[in-house]
């Protein structure tokens, strides 16, 4: 069919092959092909379809391609492409090809190709006959030499498939694996197959294939011989006798071929003439030639792709874990040491790494000091311990916030202590410093017997800002709780007086880690008169606001008091003192405790706070306030509040608990408990022993309840103190100081 004088042009190089070209109309295309015979029984032909045909598909579709006799080249135009569209429904690349006109000079290469394809085809074709045909004549299946032994069949299949003797030498191979191997005739031949592949290789895969020791056979490394000559000697290869190997070793007792008496997957790496890193997987299979002569058929198969795809699929996972393990550890619950050791461990364990440590600088020394590291095999140098700043690789990695990683660290300069790295042959260092919001907080480092890979260099980098961060925050935490330790402390009384006739004993928990300063808080002071002020408040609110009025109730209490300590008196001065200052407001019980009285006698007084607990000394409990009858708001609230005080005297034996909300509503407001389940609580657990502190055995109970009861669910401080009237040791009235009880638990 004309295809334009170019096209034509092009094709003619092809008659130089034996390829007849001619140039025929659409309908004479047809005729000659139709007095060929139907599809499959043709002469194998090319087709060209010209780019000037209106409709190439319908044209297509009357050739009826076939890949035992026909392929079709459409050439195509902008005008006719949209048309040769669906030229790949009607059949596969490799039997119709749409061509642009404009790449005309790609036509004569394309040709050759399809029919190159078109003869194996056909050749397969009649091999497959041939074998049918024998095989339901009942005689033995032909044997095809052909210039590789193997047969037509074998010859052609896209599986690399190479034929040796049990020396493991070579004697055919096809076309496929002369290919994966770079095999040449007569060069290949005669050669053992372990000479393509790395030293370290060698016996693995002679072992592998069923074959006698690399010693045994007399051949050592690939190329050690002529090509094309047998190297023990004997002659052209392939002379030796059938079922010996020609070294003269026998080769019975060997494991059978094909299984890998190390358990390992049987496929084996070599680098390929061009540099490049090629995987085959080999299945041998022991076969017995016409002739009666042992032999091995090898099948290989180009595993290189799976297997990096693998590999790269490992290590993404193995760096996933690894960052996912360091993630865990720099957020752990855990003093900063230990999660670094955690850090390096993973380090050590994920990147096969022979050292992997963590310095931390000293910004008041500007020293490095070694905070974690894991060796393998090998001692850090006690100079490793402390590193100033801008000395040693470690130190100018940290000076010059860059990292600094490389797989040559033998030799290299800037890796010092060469000796001990010579000495423990140590190949790869990478350095990171750990920086974070501009500020270093010191240096990561990792050193291995092996290159590192790429990924685990990359992870490396999002590592070290891991542990920069873990670092930073521990730093800002430990100052954060100086800070709000040194603001809570003086909102606690740091010694609780010993009245006499009375113990006093309190407990504060604050909620969370410390670092907020919680709003409870407890006080008592002495008043003229043997008489002491107790008063136990929350305020609303958290960190440094709540420290204020806090500060504010507690002085404006103390202030009070020394004048006038009745409730009456007191209660409301605090108030208005909030109000002026348009502060949170407050919760308080306050009571004034007369020890001069016998019994003890309490004026008490609750402003919004819940009821304290009464307990006598034959173990029955009551709610104060609901007892005596009501109690006013919280401080800070209402202009004009009352805040009604009680009194109640306290005999040996006897218990007044004063406590916060967050011994009722520290588990949220849907798992709150009423004030009788601490009464209960007090009952349960009580009476105390002969010779026990009772305000002690009170707070005690009632925080280890609490923090049973609430757990993890606690979202509240804590704070209690016990009144116990206990029998007066004299008649003093000595203002007896202790250690208070009052450490936060």
């Amino acid at each position: 069919m004309r295809a334009g004088a170019e096209a034509e042009a092009r094709l003619s190089g092809l008659a130089e092959a034996g390829v007849e070209v001619v140039s025929v109309s659409a309908g004479q295309a047809l005729d000659l092909l139709g007095a060929d015979g139907p599809p499959g029984g043709r002469r194998p032909t090319l087709v060209v379809l010209g780019a000037e045909l209106p409709a190439p598909v319908g044209l297509v579709h009357a050739l009826r391609p076939d890949p035992r006799d026909l392929a079709v080249v459409v050439l195509t135009t902008p005008r006719n492409q949209e048309r040769a569209a669906a030229l790949p429904l009607l059949a596969p690349a490799r039997l119709v090809c749409a061509l642009p006109h404009d790449r005309l000079g790609d036509l004569p290469g394309l040709a050759r190709r399809l029919m190159e394809q078109v003869d194996r085809e056909r050749a397969y074709a009649a091999t497959q006959a041939a074998m049918q045909e024998s095989l339901a004549s009942g005689g033995p299946a032909p044997r095809q030499p052909g210039r590789h032994l193997l047969g037509a069949i074998l010859g052609q299949a896209l599986t690399g498939a190479l034929l040796l003797d049990p020396g493991l030498r070579l004697v055919a191979w096809n076309r496929r694996a002369a290919g994966l191997l770079g095999l040449e005739e007569p060069g290949s031949i005669g050669r053992p197959l372990d000479g393509w592949f790395p030293a370290e290789a060698r016996e693995r895969l002679r072992v592998y294939l069923g074959g006698p020791p690399a010693d045994a056979s007399g051949t050592g490394p690939a190329g050690t011989h002529a090509p094309g000559t047998d190297p023990s000697g004997t002659g052209p290869a392939g002379t030796h006798t059938p079922g010996t190997d020609p070294a003269g070793t026998h080769v019975s007792g060997t494991h059978p071929p094909g299984t890998d008496p190390s358990g390992a997957d049987p496929v084996f790496t070599r680098v390929t003439g061009d540099g490049t890193e090629q995987v085959l997987r080999l299945s041998p299979q022991p076969v017995t030639d016409p002739g009666g002569a042992e032999q091995i058929l090898v099948l290989a198969e180009d595993v290189t792709e799976a297997v990096q795809a693998r590999r790269a699929l490992a290590e993404r996972t193995g760096q996933a874990l690894l960052s996912g393990e360091v993630a865990a550890a720099v957020t752990a619950d855990e003093p900063l040491e230990q999660r670094l050791r955690r850090c390096v461990q993973a380090l050590a364990g994920h990147l096969d790494g022979a050292v992997a440590a963590v310095w931390i600088l000293d910004p008041q020394t500007g020293t490095l000091l070694l905070s974690a590291d894991a060796v393998r095999g090998t001692v850090l140098d006690d100079r490793c311990a402390r590193v100033p700043l801008g000395e040693s690789t470690i130190g100018r990695i940290a000076a010059a916030r860059r990292p600094y990683v490389t797989s040559e660290a033998i030799g290299d300069p800037r890796v010092e202590e060469q000796d001990w790295v010579r000495r423990e042959s140590l190949t790869a260092f990478a350095g990171y410093p750990l920086v974070t919001q501009g500020q270093v907080m010191g240096v990561l480092a990792v050193l291995a017997r092996h290159r590192l890979p790429d990924t685990g260099v990359r992870a490396l980098a999002g590592i070290a800002d891991q542990i920069a961060v873990a670092v930073h925050r521990d730093r800002l935490l430990e100052r954060l709780s100086t800070t709000a330790d040194a603001l809570q402390r003086p909102l606690l009384p740091p010694r609780l007086p010993e009245p006499p006739g009375v113990e006093l004993a309190a407990r504060y928990r604050p909620y969370g880690d410390g670092l907020q300063i919680g709003g409870d808080f407890y006080d008592a002071f002495p008043l003229p008169g043997d008489r002491w002020a107790v008063a136990l408040g929350d305020v609303c609110g958290k960190g440094p606001a709540a420290a204020a009025v806090t500060g504010l109730v507690r002085h404006t209490l103390w202030a009070a008091a020394q004048q006038d300590a009745d409730p009456g008196h007191v209660l409301p001065l605090v108030h208005r003192a909030l109000r002026r200052e348009n502060s949170p407001f407050c919760t308080l019980a306050y009571a004034v405790v007369d020890c001069s009285a016998e019994p003890v006698r309490v004026r008490l007084a609750c402003a919004g706070h819940p009821s304290p607990i009464l307990r006598r000394a034959d173990g029955a409990v009551a709610m104060v306030m609901e007892a005596l009858d009501g109690y006013g708001p919280a401080l800070g609230l209402f202009d004009g509040a009352h805040y009604p005080a009680r009194s109640l005297d306290l005999r040996p034996g006897d218990s007044l608990v004063l406590y916060t909300d967050g011994f009722v509503e520290g588990g949220a407001s849907h798992r709150q408990r009423q004030p009788d389940d601490l009464a209960a609580t007090l009952a349960a657990h009580l009476p105390p022993g002969p010779g026990d502190r009772p305000a002690d055995r009170i707070v005690e109970v009632l925080m280890a309840d609490a923090l049973n009861r609430w757990g993890e669910g606690l979202r509240d401080d804590l704070a209690v103190l016990a009144l116990a009237a206990v029998p007066r040791a004299g008649g003093g009235q000595a203002d007896r100081a202790r250690t208070a009880s009052s450490a936060v638990s």
